[in-house]
């Protein structure tokens, strides 16, 4: 296994100054939702119809074609409006469609009149913690069936999944490593038994 101990070591290096970026955004992010820096409870749905309380903008549409989903239909009203984001959800009758969508930054509430073909709009900026809490939580287990309807936001869950796999890679080739280094065995293998026990201690006490 020596002749490997350099691929091993570039490989442990390289896949962790990949993934460092989006650790260091994921830990932060965890911190701001854990402590409250942000309302994460809030209630999604007071934004979601917004619109009704405040309009800030007006936009004309066509109507796209009946046959289409919600999420294409939807798709079609903000391609036409020239607003792009990950679409939250759609709440549509036969006269109206709510459509809110959310990106780094902003929050934009949207309310189309399906009759008149006028959207009306709602935008609202966001602070840097609501950004990070943004990324943290997107796509997320939310409306798996419309989620990741952004191609920024099918950009960024590839690039987590991909950075997900370089912090495996990372976390076996640093075992290894560590394995060669005879000097750091004793307090490296402290180090495993620590991280072993606080993860089966949180398990237990979960479970309890």
């Amino acid at each position: 296994m020596r002749k490997f101990y350099k691929i091993i070591k570039d490989i442990h290096l390289h896949t962790g100054l990949f993934a460092s970026p989006f650790i260091i955004i994921f830990s932060v992010s965890a911190l701001v939702l854990n402590h409250n820096f942000v309302d994460w409870q809030e209630d999604w749905q007071e934004w979601y119809f917004s619109v009704n309380d405040t309009v800030d903008n007006t936009a004309g549409f066509n109507t796209p074609t009946p046959d289409k989903t919600d999420i294409d239909y939807a798709k079609g009203i903000l391609k036409q409006i020239n607003i792009s984001g990950e679409i939250a959800g759609v709440f549509r009758d036969s006269a109206q469609m709510y459509i809110p969508v959310t990106k780094p930054g902003y929050r934009i509430s949207i309310k189309a009149d399906l009759i008149s073909g006028i959207a009306y709009i709602h935008s609202e900026q966001t602070n840097l913690w609501r950004k990070l809490a943004w990324l943290h939580k997107m796509p997320g287990p939310h409306n798996a069936n419309i989620r990741g309807n952004w191609v920024y936001t099918k950009i960024w869950r590839s690039l987590v999944d991909f950075s997900v796999i370089c912090l495996f890679f990372s976390g076996i080739t640093g075992v290894i490593l560590w394995y060669y280094l005879k000097n750091e065995r004793i307090i490296g293998l402290v180090a495993l038994l620590i991280g072993f026990l606080s993860i089966a201690s949180l398990i237990i006490g979960l479970t309890i």
